[in-house]
């Protein structure tokens, strides 16, 4: 395995990704009933999609609590880029829980989120403000009668695979980072095997590999991680690409399906940040920082997540899922390995060492220095570049436009 493989652990994440907007202002109400929106103190959440069916539970939990019990709340839910987007527009918010930290680093651009969010926050297992995550799986028909077991497998031409374009969804990046990861470590492990290492080749080998995956068996690309669900859920597609969660909540709500987690994953990370324009900054404070006790973590494992004390555990260890019921731990399907954005981004560093050209061109440095997690990630593979400005598309970016 890899000596940059560093960290591996768990992960959790997924449900539902089609756009909900509760809108602020409005009455929304607690799903036993009462509203939850009453408090003298308001907070606006605004979060991507998929974790609605946790924040459904965690709301009325929090409100529980003393720092909570005074606290009205008002909700929107969509895609993590454009709930980005729309916190940047100035809509009214509190806090924000994004699909991918870039969505979150937008904000801090812009002097909405301070520099230092993700610092000290109490029972941050992450160092990053990560309160849950989750992993890719693979959810086929039931028996799963193509027996997908391997990213290996997805290579059949025979294989149709949904999973969303990363053009416009936060999921499917995390859909495309686990084979890409798989691959690229297979091959420095490989090269370890045989004493010499070139991380530039074992970027080239994945990228090769991920090319084949997109042109030949992803045929439909669905915009939102919600529109590949419905996808899936009329018929379409042998396998969908998906987080864990979303395949637990599927399993639990639409059966005639099942899931696994590939032998080499990758660790999903869902960050949440407070507005430094928050009217009400202590009660958005203490919120977050409900968010990261061992009461929420319960709740958010009973809905198909990965606490962030699981995710991150250092030794492997997932106290929150053997916390669960017998039946709530089943849910959650083993792997062998769960690469990460430092993984990668530490494996892109020794790519810009050898290769000035390539760290060049993808902008990998910054004043010499090589940039780190999603910043070096999203500069190699996902960037955009902008018409006329020189700079060249991500690596990723670059095989959706020719497919």
């Amino acid at each position: 395995m890899s000596k940059i493989l560093t960290g591996i652990s768990t992960a959790a994440a997924v449900a539902v990704a089609a756009l909900i907007f509760i809108p602020t202002g409005g009455s929304t109400d607690e799903p036993h009933g009462g509203d939850i929106s009453s408090g003298d103190e308001r907070l606006n959440i605004v979060a991507y999609a998929v974790p609605k069916v946790g924040f459904d539970q965690i709301i009325p939990a929090f409100r529980e609590t003393e720092a909570g019990s005074d606290v009205g709340f008002a909700q929107s839910y969509g895609a993590s880029g454009d709930q980005s987007r729309k916190a940047l527009r100035r809509v009214p918010t509190d806090i924000v829980n994004f699909s991918v930290e870039p969505d979150i680093t937008r904000l801090v651009k812009a002097g909405l989120v301070d520099e230092g969010w993700k610092d000290n926050v109490p029972g941050d297992e992450s160092g990053r403000s990560v309160p849950f995550g989750s992993v890719v799986s693979f959810v086929t028909r039931e028996g799963n009668p193509q027996n997908l077991q391997s990213w290996d497998d997805l290579l059949d031409s025979n294989i149709e695979v949904i999973s969303p374009n990363p053009a416009s969804s936060g999921s499917a990046k995390w859909n495309l980072l686990a084979p890409y990861s798989a691959w690229f470590f297979r091959s420095v492990d490989q090269q370890q095997a045989r004493g010499e290492v070139s991380y530039t080749q074992a970027h080239e080998y994945a990228s090769e590999k991920l090319s084949q995956l997109v042109s030949t068996t992803f045929k439909l690309r669905p915009k939102s991680g919600r529109e590949a669900t419905s996808t899936f859920e009329q018929g379409q597609g042998d396998v969908l690409l998906s987080y864990e969660n979303e395949a637990i909540f599927l399993d639990r709500t639409s059966g005639g399906v099942e899931y696994l987690n590939p032998p080499q994953t990758f660790r999903i990370e869902n960050p949440v940040a407070v507005l430094n324009t928050s009217q009400s900054p202590q009660q958005a404070e203490d919120f977050r920082d409900y968010l990261f006790t061992d009461e929420a973590e319960k709740i958010w494992a009973q809905e198909g997540f990965r606490s962030g004390t699981d995710l991150f555990s250092k030794d492997g260890e997932t106290p929150t899922i053997d916390a669960l019921s017998p039946e709530e731990q089943q849910a959650f399907k083993p792997y062998d390995v769960a690469y990460s954005v430092d993984d990668l981004a530490e494996a892109f560093a020794q790519i810009a060492q050898e290769s000035p050209e390539l760290a060049e061109q993808h902008g990998l440095s910054n004043n010499g220095k090589p940039l780190e997690g999603w910043e070096m990630v999203d500069a190699f593979l996902f960037k955009k570049a902008q018409p006329g400005s020189g700079e060249s598309d991500g690596v990723i970016t670059t095989i959706y436009k020719e497919v």
